[in-house]
């Protein structure tokens, strides 16, 4: 049934993928219908063509509902780092007697507390905490059921920029959406990719774009600290196509079959008439990846102290594709590195961790939005 489904938009630096899917058993999922569209991509904040960024989302939303069969009057939307910025501030609010804390009580928290943010340009879409503490100095991830006469909070708020919201609002409204709810993309990420217990120890997420790259502090519920950085897998590949004279699209493919751990006399293959040195492949590769390192390796020093010994999570499209290249990053920036992926059969790979926990994120929000979880959970803003 159409009711049972959500609509996802996930919006890539190069490509947009628009997902129809539903909750399955065991922490899977069904996937009704998915298309993904290339694009030009966007720089410094702005789509290169807005018109053709249109006609591939309502390509991509067309094929995904042709093969579902169904159009839901919502979609939501994953928003890139590019277009995100994040504000933490402390705030608390009082009870006029000591009261048991409810959901309400929290989102009232969340609201308070962004009437002194001033961004003019941006719009929150996201608020959650990194911890809360009560007025007899316990700190925790969710207070709810507590009894206190004071609720503070380290909030995280996700600031979206009008300049995307604007853009995807009116499109989507036009295609049909009756609502358009944004998500960061970082944080639904974060969310699904990491157990509760790594965040709340701290730890750092690069999702690897195809020409975007985020790195995200996350602790508790919330993003402490938050970097874009205009490097990913294409960068790579003009590596390759100056160094061995190739197509950008030869170049993509022969980053499909590098192998970084590989050296000596063989060769990487085309085919029968097209085949390059793997030490020249390598050689540029590597190059390419330093200049995703040098960026990285700057946001690192100066990431707080109690993520200083956890490894750099790694996802996305990008670099994750390319064997050996986590181990690479590893040594150039002194620190270890490794890859995560959704844990579900056929899924489980870095390239579908955006879009599958953007799906998972609107499952769940979908159902706190529902009457009787509100009415266990108390009635929020």
């Amino acid at each position: 049934m159409a009711h049972k489904s959500v609509s996802i938009l996930d919006v890539r630096s190069m490509s947009v993928s628009a997902v129809i899917g539903a909750a399955g058993v065991n922490n899977t999922f069904v996937f009704k219908g998915s298309q993904s569209q290339n694009y030009d991509g966007y720089e410094d904040g702005k789509f290169y063509n807005a018109e053709e960024l249109k006609k591939a989302v309502y390509a991509a939303l067309q094929a995904a509902e042709g093969s579902a069969g169904e159009h839901a009057h919502t979609v939501y939307v994953g928003v890139p780092g590019e277009f995100t910025k994040i504000v933490n501030k402390k705030h608390l609010i009082a009870f006029s007697s000591p009261r048991r804390i409810a959901g309400g009580d929290i989102d009232a928290l969340y609201k308070d507390g962004y009437g002194s943010v001033e961004e003019s340009s941006f719009e929150n879409i996201r608020a959650s905490a990194l911890y809360f503490i009560t007025s007899d100095a316990r700190k925790m991830s969710d207070p709810t059921g507590i009894v206190s006469s004071t609720l503070q909070a380290n909030v995280c708020y996700v600031l979206a920029s009008c300049y995307f919201t604007d853009l995807f609002r009116q499109m989507l409204r036009e295609y049909g959406f009756r609502k358009v709810i944004f998500v960061p993309s970082s944080y639904a990420q974060a969310v699904y990719l990491l157990s509760e217990e790594k965040r709340k120890a701290g730890a750092i997420l690069l999702d690897v774009g195809a020409i975007s790259s985020t790195i995200s502090v996350v602790y508790g519920d919330g993003i402490l600290k938050e970097g874009t950085f205009w490097v990913g897998e294409g960068h790579i590949a003009a590596e390759l196509c100056a160094g061995l004279d190739v197509s950008y699209e030869d170049a993509t493919e022969i980053l499909r079959r590098s192998n970084l751990f590989r050296t000596g006399v063989s060769d990487v293959r085309l085919d029968e008439e097209r085949f390059y040195s793997t030490d020249k492949v390598n050689e540029y590769i590597k190059a390419g990846l330093d200049k995703l390192c040098e960026p990285l390796s700057a946001f690192l020093d100066e990431c707080p102290a109690l993520v200083a010994n956890r490894p750099l999570l790694m996802t996305g499209e990008g670099v994750t594709g390319i064997r050996g290249a986590a181990e690479h990053i590893s040594r150039r920036i002194s620190r270890e590195a490794e890859v995560v992926a959704p844990e579900i059969p056929y899924y489980n790979k870095p390239s579908m961790s955006s879009r599958i926990s953007l799906l998972d994120y609107a499952l769940k929000h979908r159902r706190t939005e529902g009457f009787f979880y509100k009415l266990i959970n108390g009635f929020g803003g």
